[in-house]
């Protein structure tokens, strides 16, 4: 059995000094901890888990501000379990 959420937010970022401070800003604006965080290829794979898909929709739009940063990959709302109900903000991979 799986113990990773069944909703959650997603972000991608391009991981060189500019991407390293939209990390540091992002965690910054937000007082939630993320249960995983991972750098694969140059890429900073951050996620945060939630109890409902509203919770993390919520979640995922204070973080549109940093939609126009060229670092941001990825921003997306996921549901596990209906993926069509996922939102996705920004998706540049």
């Amino acid at each position: 059995m799986s113990n990773l959420p069944n909703y959650d937010v997603i972000i991608w970022i391009n991981y060189n000094p500019f991407g390293k401070k939209l990390e540091e800003d992002i965690l910054s604006s937000i007082d939630i901890e993320p249960y995983e965080r991972s750098e694969y290829d140059g890429v900073l794979d951050i996620h945060w888990g939630f109890k409902s898909l509203d919770d993390a929709m919520k979640f995922s739009f204070n973080l549109k501000e940093f939609l126009k940063n060229p670092n941001l990959i990825l921003l997306k709302a996921s549901d596990i379990n209906n993926p069509n109900a996922s939102i996705v903000y920004k998706d540049e991979r």
